[in-house]
């Protein structure tokens, strides 16, 4: 999995150098939640680190957006990348413009 220059980060992540070096290597983090990019379908999912490393996702290419601990803080996270796109005035309708 790729992930992105400017990572959005849950309030709750400890150690971010830890995280990345896990997703890095497809070791999944106990509560760890990722917002994923998938360009073929063009949307944005939530995804535990253990299903994100799982044979069905494995194959996908897709772009780490965010991580959080908890599904809870990943909507969180979700809700905001809108806000802060909606301020910048990209298509919301279009979740590669979120990540720009």
């Amino acid at each position: 999995m790729q992930l992105i220059e400017n990572l959005f980060v849950g309030e709750s992540v400890g150690n971010l150098g830890t995280v990345v070096y896990s997703l890095k290597r497809d070791i999944p983090v106990f509560r760890l939640y990722c917002l994923v990019y998938f360009a073929d379908r063009n949307r944005m999912e939530i995804l535990s680190s253990k299903e994100l490393f799982t044979k069905k996702y494995r194959s996908r290419k897709g772009i780490i957006a965010g991580v959080a601990m908890g599904r809870h803080e990943a909507v969180d996270l979700l809700c905001y990348m809108l806000e802060e796109a909606a301020k910048a005035g990209r298509d919301l309708t279009d979740p590669a413009a979120w990540l720009q």
